[in-house]
């Protein structure tokens, strides 16, 4: 359906879709090791972003579209307290169709806001080696919960039918899932927009 829409749209040279691909990085608040007192305080890893919007209105005031981000998310971290090795790995995928308000374009740059509501799954494996009396765990969860978005961001035309663009967003879910102390699960992305 979206290729007929996209060729639709080329043939009559309308540009009211996109196909966005975005790549950038993840980070999240405090870690908590279920079941020890060693405590783990940040982390970075690794997203990646597909998005498809249409464009449901263009006024003077700006441009509303609809859009799909499937975000995904790789993180890991490590700590050593003592004689505790821990570590925790973070896989996770958030589905949040929604809203993005673009402002008019003033030259080939232009910026925009999202919000928008959906599911994610918040993967942990956590493991955890304590010297002091030889114990080893590992414990492994997903945990699939509803959570709602917001982003910022910023649009460089580069020519008629490619864009790069670069945004920030936040997934905010319940407080202590996926392994996160906190409600955040924030992605800072970067790449390119098609438009057809």
């Amino acid at each position: 359906m979206f290729v007929l829409l996209g060729c639709a749209s080329f043939a009559q040279g309308v540009q009211n879709m996109e196909i966005i691909l975005l790549v950038g990085g993840a980070t999240s608040s405090g870690s908590v090791v279920q079941g020890t007192n060693a405590s783990i305080s940040g982390s970075a890893g690794f997203a990646m972003q597909t998005n498809w919007g249409y464009q449901l209105a263009s006024t003077k005031a700006g441009n509303l579209w609809l859009e799909t981000p499937i975000t995904y998310t790789f993180e890991g971290t490590g700590i050593v307290t003592g004689t505790t090795v821990a570590s925790i790995n973070r896989n996770g995928w958030f589905f949040t169709p929604g809203l993005r308000l673009k402002t008019p374009t003033y030259g080939r740059v232009s910026i925009y806001g999202a919000v928008g509501g959906g599911v994610g799954s918040l993967g942990t494996t956590t493991s955890v080696v304590s010297g002091a009396n030889g114990t080893v765990m590992v414990n492994s969860t997903v945990q699939y919960h509803p959570l709602f978005d917001f982003a910022g961001g910023i649009d460089l035309r580069l020519s008629r039918r490619l864009s790069l663009r670069a945004e920030g967003r936040d997934f905010v879910s319940a407080a202590n899932l996926g392994g996160v102390a906190g409600h955040n699960h924030p992605v800072f992305l970067a790449g390119l927009v098609f438009h057809f």
